[in-house]
């Protein structure tokens, strides 16, 4: 698959999937992003769909992932330690295993993240770090635990130019 098209699969799972939920769950829900390397149409590498959502309210956390635990999506769990404050569930959906990462919408977090995801898109020296890492991993030259401290160490570099641009 070339860049593109996993790209456009990867958005068109995350319509999808984004749609089920808000079928079931609409009056939880605040937002919904398309986040993680699947969302960056640069990236080019096979991955999870991952999917953010924003709850209104901090109690439907919990309401929403027992209903879709119900479901029958799995939660996950040894999870980075990036996760701690969040839920995240799983299921398939085409050929991509879709994740959905339930936080609160006021969330300092979510900010961070969707922060990281657009600076990634809009410059190409990122996106071109993050793909070396994905692909060493997907390579089977990183393990997952050093896979994960590389990917922080990038989003600490990004948040950090955020801290710079603040100053100016």
């Amino acid at each position: 698959m070339n860049t593109t098209t996993i790209y456009e699969k990867a958005s068109e799972c995350y319509i999808q999937a984004s749609l089920e939920i808000l079928n079931h769950f609409r009056t939880s829900v605040k937002e919904i992003h398309h986040v993680g390397s699947t969302s960056l149409p640069k990236m080019g590498l096979p991955g999870a769909v991952d999917v953010l959502l924003l709850m209104k309210y901090e109690e439907n956390i919990n309401m929403l992932a027992n209903g879709m635990i119900q479901e029958g999506y799995d939660k996950v769990s040894g999870l980075p330690t990036d996760y701690i404050e969040e839920v995240v569930l799983r299921d398939t959906l085409e050929d991509f295993e879709v994740n959905f990462i339930l936080m609160h919408h006021e969330s300092e977090r979510k900010d961070e993240i969707l922060y990281c995801r657009d600076c990634l898109n809009g410059d190409d020296r990122y996106i071109e770090q993050f793909r070396k890492i994905k692909k060493a991993y997907l390579d089977q030259k990183l393990d997952q635990k050093r896979y994960e401290l590389k990917k922080a160490e990038l989003y600490s570099t990004i948040m950090e130019q955020q801290g710079d641009m603040d100053i100016v």
